[in-house]
């Protein structure tokens, strides 16, 4: 009896199995960084017109070495390559942060749009914590977060970056990632090139005090979390 109760355990269980959906396909990916033009535009400046011909010719390779994803780096230090009510456009655009594409288009549009005729799923790639890429070097407009809220950043070598122990900075980086999946048709929200921070030698990271503040804060979460994955 108990060997023909196992046989059909076994049996339901292989019918249970096939009827699981198989992936709808392997991820290929590429990725297409702005940050410091390295791969998209080729550098700052350019027309409309060249900056969607060489997005055109990128995707036109990832077509051709049978890629099937596209992760485009849309924020690469709490900037913008989209029209953004919440922060401004990308210095790596035309050179100056706060200047729209000229003649103006949207990027993000087009890119999305290219990407949905070539059969090519887009994410769309945002630094979280980075705000400033290069304190030396980088001129931040009016409208920057490290402007409007300085209390909200520290500084750590040449980078400012949010302090991520802050509610405020959580609610901000929330607010950036709804405004995107509101207003465009993306396949999905792709948090990479963290960069939070490399160390340097004989310094410590400014965040002590955020942590201590907050401290509660968060063993209260880790309770909760934790609690809910032992219920599950």
């Amino acid at each position: 009896m108990r060997k023909y109760i196992l046989l059909t355990v076994i049996f339901f269980l292989a019918i249970e199995l096939q009827a699981i959906d198989a992936p709808k396909r392997e991820m290929r990916a590429v990725w297409i960084a702005s940050v410091a033009n390295i791969d998209w535009p080729s550098k700052p400046g350019l027309s409309a017109e060249i900056q969607q011909r060489e997005m055109i010719e990128l995707l036109d390779l990832a077509k051709q070495y049978r890629m099937n994803t596209v992760v485009f780096q849309i924020r690469p230090a709490s900037d913008a390559l989209y029209p953004s009510s919440i922060e401004p456009w990308s210095q790596w655009l035309e050179g100056v942060q706060g200047k729209a594409p000229d003649p103006y288009y949207d990027p993000l549009q087009f890119t999305i749009e290219a990407c949905k005729k070539r059969g090519l799923d887009i994410h769309v790639w945002l630094n979280p914590y980075r705000a400033v890429f290069d304190t030396a070097r980088s001129s931040v407009s009016e409208n920057h977060p490290t402007r409007l809220h300085p209390e909200w950043f520290v500084t750590y070598g040449k980078k400012r970056y949010f302090n991520p122990g802050l509610p405020e900075t959580r609610g901000h980086v929330t607010s950036v990632v709804a405004d995107i999946v509101r207003r465009y048709d993306v396949d999905a929200i792709h948090f990479d090139d963290y960069f939070y921070p490399y160390r340097i030698a004989g310094k410590d990271f400014p965040d002590q005090n955020a942590f201590e503040m907050y401290l509660a804060d968060t063993t209260k979460n880790k309770r909760t979390i934790g609690g809910g994955i032992t219920l599950i």
